[in-house]
């Protein structure tokens, strides 16, 4: 037992995050991002500076836009992700381990962390589903 606690201990990010993971920026309508969000089945997006600069500014989730929902009329508006996206996200390096991870996350109660390189650059996405799924698949050995 100890041995395979050890051996999840020595998980590091870059081999459970999802690479190149799907993301907004922050001038698009909230509309079209939660159509996208609703297609691929995903509870949040990372909020990239631009298309070429990859520079992590916010995250946007399924909660920030009902939440908003209370507040005014998301179809119609022009409400963009930048006007409900959570600056400054809790982020996770790809030589984390996945100790340190899972701390973060469950002390944060996040559900998605974002990975950045060095420059602070969207490299990809640690979810608590791959997480859950690498624990079920240790729990069956």
């Amino acid at each position: 037992m100890e041995d395979r606690l050890k051996e999840l201990s020595e998980i590091k990010v870059s081999d459970i995050m999802v690479k190149d993971p799907l993301f907004s920026t922050p001038d698009v309508k909230i509309s079209a991002t939660e159509l996208i969000m609703i297609r691929k089945n995903i509870g949040g997006l990372p909020v990239i500076k631009d298309r070429k600069n990859k520079q992590l500014i916010g995250i946007i989730t399924e909660r920030d836009i009902r939440l908003a929902r209370f507040a005014v009329s998301l179809e119609s508006s022009n409400t963009t992700v930048k006007d409900l996206m959570t600056p400054e996200p809790f982020t996770a390096k790809k030589e984390d381990t996945l100790k340190f991870v899972l701390e973060k996350m469950f002390n944060k109660k996040i559900q998605r962390l974002p990975v950045v390189d060095e420059n602070n650059e969207l490299i990809g996405l640690v979810l608590q589903n791959e997480i859950l799924k690498i624990l079920l698949e240790y729990m069956k050995k």
